[in-house]
Protein backbone atom coordinates (compact mmCIF):
# COMPACT_ATOMS: atom_id res chain seq x y z
CA UNK A 1 0.00 0.00 0.00
CA UNK A 2 2.75 2.45 0.86
CA UNK A 3 4.33 1.62 -2.61
CA UNK A 4 1.21 2.25 -4.46
CA UNK A 5 0.86 5.78 -2.62
CA UNK A 6 4.28 6.46 -2.79
CA UNK A 7 3.80 5.74 -7.07
CA UNK A 8 1.17 7.85 -6.95
CA UNK A 9 3.07 10.88 -4.93
CA UNK A 10 5.79 10.84 -7.42
CA UNK A 11 3.51 10.66 -10.82
CA UNK A 12 1.59 13.62 -9.32
CA UNK A 13 4.55 15.60 -8.85
CA UNK A 14 6.72 14.73 -11.89
CA UNK A 15 3.61 15.94 -13.80
CA UNK A 16 3.82 18.99 -11.35
CA UNK A 17 7.40 19.61 -13.43
CA UNK A 18 6.41 18.94 -16.95
CA UNK A 19 3.86 21.43 -18.87
CA UNK A 20 3.72 24.83 -19.60
CA UNK A 21 3.26 27.45 -17.00
CA UNK A 22 0.27 28.41 -16.85
CA UNK A 23 1.30 31.84 -15.67
CA UNK A 24 3.05 32.31 -18.94
CA UNK A 25 0.18 31.13 -21.14
CA UNK A 26 -3.67 31.68 -20.85
CA UNK A 27 -6.72 30.50 -22.88
CA UNK A 28 -9.37 32.23 -24.57
CA UNK A 29 -12.70 31.17 -26.51
CA UNK A 30 -12.36 32.76 -30.23
CA UNK A 31 -15.07 32.38 -32.82
CA UNK A 32 -14.13 30.51 -36.11
CA UNK A 33 -16.34 31.36 -39.17
CA UNK A 34 -17.12 28.68 -41.67
CA UNK A 35 -19.43 30.12 -44.19
CA UNK A 36 -22.95 30.50 -42.51
CA UNK A 37 -21.43 28.74 -38.99
CA UNK A 38 -19.72 29.88 -36.31
CA UNK A 39 -16.92 27.50 -34.11
CA UNK A 40 -15.76 27.95 -30.64
CA UNK A 41 -12.38 27.28 -30.60
CA UNK A 42 -10.60 27.04 -27.54
CA UNK A 43 -6.76 29.02 -28.47
CA UNK A 44 -4.00 29.13 -25.89
CA UNK A 45 -2.28 32.59 -25.82
CA UNK A 46 1.48 33.88 -24.72
CA UNK A 47 1.67 36.42 -21.24
CA UNK A 48 4.04 38.08 -22.53
CA UNK A 49 4.83 40.75 -19.75
CA UNK A 50 4.97 36.98 -17.48
CA UNK A 51 7.10 35.51 -19.87
CA UNK A 52 9.53 38.55 -19.92
CA UNK A 53 9.84 38.73 -16.50
CA UNK A 54 10.52 35.38 -16.06
CA UNK A 55 13.28 35.82 -18.63
CA UNK A 56 14.97 38.72 -17.57
CA UNK A 57 14.82 37.40 -13.69
CA UNK A 58 16.80 34.41 -15.38
CA UNK A 59 19.59 35.67 -17.63
CA UNK A 60 20.53 38.27 -14.89
CA UNK A 61 20.43 35.42 -12.08
CA UNK A 62 24.13 35.08 -12.52
CA UNK A 63 24.93 38.43 -12.99
CA UNK A 64 27.15 39.32 -10.00
CA UNK A 65 26.99 43.65 -10.64
CA UNK A 66 24.25 44.71 -12.83
CA UNK A 67 24.96 46.66 -15.62
CA UNK A 68 24.16 50.64 -15.59
CA UNK A 69 23.73 50.33 -19.23
CA UNK A 70 22.11 47.87 -22.07
CA UNK A 71 20.89 47.09 -25.54
CA UNK A 72 18.11 45.04 -25.96
CA UNK A 73 17.62 44.00 -29.53
CA UNK A 74 14.24 42.85 -31.52
CA UNK A 75 13.89 39.13 -31.37
CA UNK A 76 14.63 37.65 -34.84
CA UNK A 77 13.63 34.11 -36.92
CA UNK A 78 16.98 32.06 -35.73
CA UNK A 79 17.26 31.07 -39.51
CA UNK A 80 17.29 34.31 -41.54
CA UNK A 81 18.22 36.78 -38.02
CA UNK A 82 15.35 38.80 -39.74
CA UNK A 83 12.60 40.56 -37.26
CA UNK A 84 9.70 41.18 -40.22
CA UNK A 85 6.41 40.20 -37.43
CA UNK A 86 5.19 41.82 -34.72
CA UNK A 87 6.39 38.83 -32.83
CA UNK A 88 9.60 39.87 -32.58
CA UNK A 89 8.97 43.70 -31.51
CA UNK A 90 5.94 42.59 -28.59
CA UNK A 91 8.80 40.39 -27.14
CA UNK A 92 11.77 42.71 -26.96
CA UNK A 93 9.44 45.72 -26.46
CA UNK A 94 8.20 43.39 -23.77
CA UNK A 95 11.90 42.60 -22.03
CA UNK A 96 12.73 46.58 -22.58
CA UNK A 97 9.73 46.88 -19.86
CA UNK A 98 10.42 44.29 -17.69
CA UNK A 99 14.19 45.74 -17.60
CA UNK A 100 13.47 49.45 -16.89
CA UNK A 101 10.14 48.74 -14.30
CA UNK A 102 12.78 45.85 -12.50
CA UNK A 103 16.34 46.49 -12.46
CA UNK A 104 17.94 50.10 -12.84
CA UNK A 105 19.51 49.62 -16.07
CA UNK A 106 19.00 52.11 -18.66
CA UNK A 107 17.83 50.34 -21.52
CA UNK A 108 19.59 52.02 -24.55
CA UNK A 109 17.56 52.70 -27.43
CA UNK A 110 19.98 53.92 -30.43
CA UNK A 111 21.95 52.79 -32.97
CA UNK A 112 25.64 52.67 -31.16
CA UNK A 113 27.25 50.23 -33.30
CA UNK A 114 27.89 49.86 -37.32
CA UNK A 115 26.73 46.34 -35.91
CA UNK A 116 23.33 47.43 -34.75
CA UNK A 117 21.06 48.72 -37.30
CA UNK A 118 17.76 50.35 -36.92
CA UNK A 119 14.99 50.47 -39.37
CA UNK A 120 11.55 50.28 -40.41
CA UNK A 121 11.92 46.27 -39.47
CA UNK A 122 13.43 47.41 -35.70
CA UNK A 123 17.21 47.00 -33.97
CA UNK A 124 19.08 44.02 -35.16
CA UNK A 125 22.71 42.75 -34.61
CA UNK A 126 24.44 42.29 -37.98
CA UNK A 127 26.70 40.16 -37.12
CA UNK A 128 26.96 36.61 -36.00
CA UNK A 129 31.01 37.45 -35.47
CA UNK A 130 31.27 38.56 -31.90
CA UNK A 131 34.91 40.34 -32.66
CA UNK A 132 32.79 42.86 -34.76
CA UNK A 133 30.63 43.26 -31.88
CA UNK A 134 33.42 44.14 -29.45
CA UNK A 135 33.49 47.43 -30.34
CA UNK A 136 35.08 50.12 -28.10
CA UNK A 137 32.93 53.13 -29.58
CA UNK A 138 30.22 52.91 -27.13
CA UNK A 139 30.34 52.21 -23.68
CA UNK A 140 27.56 49.25 -22.97
CA UNK A 141 29.33 45.82 -21.77
CA UNK A 142 25.86 43.77 -22.45
CA UNK A 143 23.15 43.41 -24.86
CA UNK A 144 19.90 41.19 -24.29
CA UNK A 145 19.58 38.59 -27.43
CA UNK A 146 16.32 37.26 -28.34
CA UNK A 147 15.83 34.42 -30.59
CA UNK A 148 12.30 32.54 -32.03
CA UNK A 149 12.11 29.37 -34.12
CA UNK A 150 8.48 27.99 -34.94
CA UNK A 151 7.55 24.90 -36.30
CA UNK A 152 3.27 24.09 -37.16
CA UNK A 153 2.51 22.84 -33.12
CA UNK A 154 5.48 25.15 -31.40
CA UNK A 155 7.19 28.25 -30.32
CA UNK A 156 10.79 28.46 -28.71
CA UNK A 157 12.03 31.59 -27.84
CA UNK A 158 15.45 32.21 -26.57
CA UNK A 159 16.73 34.85 -24.89
CA UNK A 160 20.56 35.30 -23.97
CA UNK A 161 22.62 37.94 -22.37
CA UNK A 162 25.61 38.50 -23.84
CA UNK A 163 28.92 39.96 -22.44
CA UNK A 164 29.93 42.50 -25.31
CA UNK A 165 33.40 42.94 -24.44
CA UNK A 166 34.21 39.14 -24.17
CA UNK A 167 31.23 37.41 -26.32
CA UNK A 168 30.39 35.25 -22.99
CA UNK A 169 26.56 34.23 -22.60
CA UNK A 170 26.15 35.23 -19.12
CA UNK A 171 22.44 33.91 -18.76
CA UNK A 172 20.48 31.89 -20.90
CA UNK A 173 16.71 31.90 -21.37
CA UNK A 174 14.54 29.37 -23.05
CA UNK A 175 10.92 28.44 -23.41
CA UNK A 176 8.56 26.49 -25.55
CA UNK A 177 4.92 27.60 -26.22
CA UNK A 178 2.57 25.49 -27.94
CA UNK A 179 1.61 27.58 -30.97
CA UNK A 180 -1.99 29.30 -30.69
CA UNK A 181 -3.83 31.14 -33.17
CA UNK A 182 -2.68 34.74 -31.54
CA UNK A 183 1.21 33.56 -32.20
CA UNK A 184 0.15 32.74 -35.61
CA UNK A 185 -1.42 36.06 -36.35
CA UNK A 186 1.77 37.67 -34.97
CA UNK A 187 4.30 35.38 -36.67
CA UNK A 188 2.40 36.34 -40.13
CA UNK A 189 1.62 39.66 -40.27
CA UNK A 190 3.95 42.66 -40.52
Amino acid sequence: MKIILLAFSLIFFMSGCVGTNPALTYKKTDIKKHGLYSQEVESIYINYIAFSDESVKNIFKKVKQLPAKIIVTDFVDMTSLNNCTKLGYVFSNNIKNSIINNYDIDVIEAEVSKYFKISDNGIKILSRDIKKLRSTSFNIKYAVVGTYTYSHNELIVFVKLINLKTGVIKGSYAKAFPMGEGTKMMLYNK
